[in-house]
């Protein structure tokens, strides 16, 4: 079994955290997945509103129904790009679309699945910053993330399997494990370019 590598500092964390979407079999101890999830609910929101909800999924049986469901939204919105409301992707490298479709025939096995949840709809806006809080709390512990959203294009079937009540908006979903790829440094545009001051291409004199 895969153990926690040292800790890392929160900086190291964002400066080396990829999005993981390959992952070794082995377990996440449940020690570990409460230390991500108390980082989680640190997260600030809205009028301390502490919308979020998290349910943390490691049955295999569960893992492999929320798999297919994961699996036919992702084909749907490859196939069907505007119905799906992702016509991005008719403009993303066949590699990059060929490595995403490997990741949705395998999410079913990826040991943790946690589905985000809002206990109030309208406000999505307020809970990513928990999803933020928790992708970097699991890289800190060496433990690998990436987030999707395709489990919200089957949310009633989601809701079924889960017993999730209706009135639940699911906002997200965050697979978890031990990677099976290094982690960064990652490629990202530099600041100068993504970056202004004072006003739109305003410069830092």
């Amino acid at each position: 079994m895969n153990q926690a590598t040292a800790e890392v500092g929160v900086f190291e964390a964002m400066h080396t955290q990829r999005a993981v979407r390959r992952y070794r079999p082995d377990p996440v101890p449940d020690e570990l997945v409460t230390q991500v999830l108390d980082a989680a609910i640190r997260a600030p929101s809205a009028i301390n509103g502490q919308f979020a909800r998290f349910v943390v999924v490691t049955d295999p049986e569960k893992r492999r129904r929320l798999g297919e469901l994961y699996l036919d939204a992702q084909e749907e919105a490859y196939n069907n790009p505007a119905a799906a409301g992702t016509q991005w992707l008719r403009n993303q490298e066949a590699v990059i679309v060929e490595k995403a479709a490997k990741f949705a025939r395998e999410i079913g096995e990826v040991p943790v699945l946690i589905i985000v949840c809002s206990s109030q709809r309208g406000v999505s806006h307020s809970i990513y910053p928990a999803v933020q809080n928790l992708l970097v709390a699991a890289r800190s512990l060496g433990l690998g993330t990436v987030l999707t959203t395709l489990h919200s294009f089957r949310a009633d079937e989601v809701r079924a399997v889960l017993g999730i009540p209706d009135d639940i908006h699911i906002v997200c979903s965050i697979p978890m494990g031990w990677p099976a790829v290094p982690f960064g440094p990652v490629r990202r545009r530099p600041l100068s370019e993504v970056c202004f001051w004072n006003e739109w291409e305003g410069t830092h004199e």
